[in-house]
């Protein structure tokens, strides 16, 4: 059971084991993962009254410990510093776990809370579709609460956040967890987003697959994501890739269920018209994303000189397709240059991302 301390009412029971939330509703919350998503929510937690650790590598660590996490809203101007406590692992129980990694970094760090993970209800937070899948491999699958989260956040160094925009949070089960389980991530959450619960989880999962598409090619040209969108011929590009992927998230007949501040239409619009009329819709979009230009999330780890996580965004669109059997030329692509930006630290022109695009479709 999760129970209540003094104060509180019973709240719920996730499988594996009983925690004793505190008087006052406080909850004891460990955030796993010095990413701009990690760092993030640990902040905003931290300054709505909860008990926060974020937990990462011992090299990211050093500047949270010294200075805490600061997080500046370009909306607004607001900036805060929450001094959170930063550990290199977790070393009790919590109430809540959120794991924030990259996904690529997820294994790892599912396996080494798993001694902690039994009576803590587990929320993963993702861009991607497999994070909750590595986690289940390591602890109670039906503690796992999946959060899609659209946030726009860059670290340029850890614990140093730039929210470009806060966006909106689902939140569902991704297995069997109860219904207070849920309840539970949904109430912590909402403290510091629009929050809503969301059914069939792993199609909202999908739309936010296919929203990040288009993120590798600021990786790939080396260009803020406004910036390389505002070339119509990119904006093109990008619409091709949406189209692609949108066909295979159909053919696997998954449903794309519409995020609470992106509808099902505006992505179906995109797709209806011209390709030239589709790249400006595009390109007016991103514009509208941010005050400053932002990197997204392929850039930002190329940035910071970590692998992205293009395996799990179009990669993933490609490894379906691949089960179908249907051909993925443009995001396959995309896949090819980013790694190739990985492993040789150049960008690639405008010009030679075009031919190679033309060369290939």
């Amino acid at each position: 059971m999760l129970k209540a301390g003094a104060g509180m009412t019973t709240i719920g029971a996730p499988v594996g084991g009983e925690v004793l939330l505190r008087a006052g509703g406080i909850m004891d919350v460990a955030v796993i993962g010095i990413s701009p998503v990690g760092c993030t929510i640990a902040s905003l937690l931290y300054e709505a009254g909860e008990d926060v650790t974020i937990i990462g590598p011992p090299e990211k660590l050093a500047r949270i410990n010294e200075g805490g996490i600061t997080v500046r809203q370009v909306w607004d101007g607001h900036m805060s510093t929450s001094r959170v406590k930063a550990r290199a692992s977790l070393d009790h129980t919590p109430d809540v776990i959120v794991f924030a990694t990259r996904t690529q970094e997820t294994a790892a760090a599912a396996e080494a809370a798993a001694p902690y993970a039994d009576g803590a209800a587990i929320a993963t937070v993702q861009y991607g579709t497999k994070i909750e899948q590595i986690v289940s491999k390591y602890l109670p699958r039906d503690n796992i609460v999946t959060c899609v989260l659209t946030m726009g956040a860059t670290c340029y160094t850890p614990g140093d956040v730039t929210l470009n925009f806060k966006g909106h949070m689902v939140v569902g089960r991704a297995y069997a967890a109860s219904e207070e389980t849920v309840d539970l991530v949904l109430g912590l959450m909402s403290k510091v987003f629009l929050t809503h619960k969301g059914k069939k989880i792993a199609h909202f999962n999908c739309t936010r697959l296919l929203l990040n598409l288009p993120y590798c090619i600021p990786a790939i040209i080396g260009e803020k994501v406004q910036k390389a969108f505002m070339d119509r011929e990119v904006a093109e590009v990008a619409v091709r890739l949406l189209a692609e992927g949108i066909q295979v998230i159909e053919d696997a007949e998954v449903h794309i269920e519409p995020l609470p501040d992106f509808a099902e239409g505006a992505l179906k619009a995109l797709l209806s018209v011209p390709l030239a009329e589709g790249a400006a819709l595009f390109s007016d979009m991103t514009m509208n994303m941010s005050r400053v230009p932002c990197e997204g999330p392929v850039l930002g780890s190329i940035e910071q000189g970590e692998l992205t996580e293009i395996d799990y965004l179009n990669g993933e669109v490609v490894k379906i397709a691949g089960i179908l059997g249907h051909p993925t030329p443009l995001n396959s692509l995309m896949v090819e240059l980013v790694h190739r930006v990985e492993e040789t630290k150049r960008f690639f022109t405008r010009d030679e991302f075009l031919r190679l695009v033309g060369e290939r479709v």
